[in-house]
């Protein structure tokens, strides 16, 4: 036979099945890489959930036009000295006397109102905001989107304040009463509502699954104030708990991690739904200046050595009443905003925004004009000035 014609092939040249399976060890080796750096990154993230904001603000926002320190002109509007602001979703609510207006990131007017107020005044979840009429009897519920609905309380308005499900509590003055409380749910549906006889009612929080209302009440004894928190189930109008809050007026109420925390004269009080005391922090002699509970799981607080003038401490408090973080300041505080895990305030000389345990997280110097600042949950902050807002991006 010829062997020219028949050839049987080198065996050290084929295997095209070896060489496959090089191929596919290459991918696999490839693949366990870029596995491996995705886990890598994505630890760093968990570690420092910080950085996965940046890197989403920096997505979000990577088309706005942003001047040099960071800060995107988003919204347009007239407003005058008594005018009230908040941040939602993305859009602002600006309310005054005369209007209610929400404005988008687009420049867009999603909603707008004349109203006649006597004292506007708006509070928030992050989701939804209201803005209410303190003294008058209307309410003005929004999303980021618009107009959700209105709603009129029974009497003049003394407060209200909403939890992170959308639901409401009014508190008011009736005809008959010292003061009344209504609850609707984040459906506008009425839940609940007690009126008091005998005794003046300051403000009320719903508990964060919506099951409990907390009021408080004002008293005196032995020519002082003195301020007990009322607990109610909503399936019932018999109260739950009637306890004494110490530390004379109780100016705020709200919930920090599941519970309720009380803004008192001398310090902190924390409750939970049993009514039961399970926390405090207490100001050491120092006088409130500001405090917000918007942010997550903790209370913000600046305390002043005197009741006017520069010196003072800034700390954030955990719902046991620890603290979480302290810091000496030696500045005017001209604004104070939480929201998530951050902390911006606004100083006569800068803007300074920061973690839970107040590390600084970032700072701007450029801040003239600037009235008010508005946290947001993703690291971010809205500047309010008199006739417009931006957002400062770190």
């Amino acid at each position: 036979m010829d062997k020219m014609k028949f050839n049987r092939g080198n065996p050290q040249e084929e295997g095209p099945k070896r060489i496959e399976k090089k191929k596919s060890r290459k991918w696999l080796v490839l693949g366990i890489i870029a596995l491996a750096a995705v886990a890598v990154v994505g630890v760093s993230l968990l570690r420092d959930s910080t950085a996965f904001d940046g890197l989403r603000r920096s997505i979000i926002y990577a088309r706005a036009e942003k001047d040099q320190w960071g800060c995107a002109q988003l919204y347009s509007y007239s407003s005058d000295r008594d005018s009230c602001y908040a941040s939602l979703g993305g859009s602002l609510v600006c309310a005054s006397n005369n209007t209610v207006v929400l404005l988008g990131e687009d420049g867009s007017v999603r909603y707008s109102a004349d109203v006649q107020f006597k004292q506007a005044a708006v509070c928030t979840n992050g989701s939804v905001a209201v803005v209410y009429d303190i003294g008058g009897t209307s309410l003005y519920v929004l999303d980021s989107k618009g107009l959700v609905r209105t709603l009129t309380a029974q009497g003049e308005i003394i407060a209200c304040t909403v939890n992170a499900k959308g639901a409401l509590a009014i508190t008011s003055s009736k005809t008959g009463y010292k003061a009344a409380v209504e609850v609707y749910d984040g459906n506008g549906e009425k839940v609940f509502a007690f009126h008091s006889s005998d005794r003046f009612l300051m403000t009320a929080a719903v508990s964060d699954d919506s099951q409990y209302l907390a009021a408080v009440t004002m008293g005196q004894q032995d020519g002082s104030f003195l301020s007990t928190a009322v607990l109610y189930r909503m399936d019932s109008d018999v109260a739950v708990a009637d306890c004494t809050i110490p530390g004379g007026a109780v100016y705020d109420i709200g919930t920090v991690d599941g519970r309720f925390c009380l803004v008192g004269e001398s310090g902190l009080t924390f409750l939970n739904t049993a009514g039961e005391i399970t926390g405090s922090c207490d100001y050491e002699g120092t006088y409130l200046r500001r405090c917000s509970l918007a942010g997550d799981g903790m209370a913000v607080l600046v305390l002043g050595r005197y009741r006017s003038g520069t010196q003072a401490q800034l700390l954030t408090v955990d719902e046991s009443g620890a603290v979480l973080g302290r810091l000496d300041i030696d500045r005017d505080v001209v604004s104070l905003s939480a929201a998530g895990k951050y902390v911006a305030v606004l100083y006569s000389d800068a803007l300074v925004i920061y973690d839970r345990r107040l590390q600084e997280y970032a700072r701007l110097t450029e801040i003239s004009a600037v009235k008010q600042v508005l946290m947001r949950s993703d690291g971010s902050a809205v500047l309010v000035s008199a006739g417009g807002a931006s957002l400062y991006l770190p």
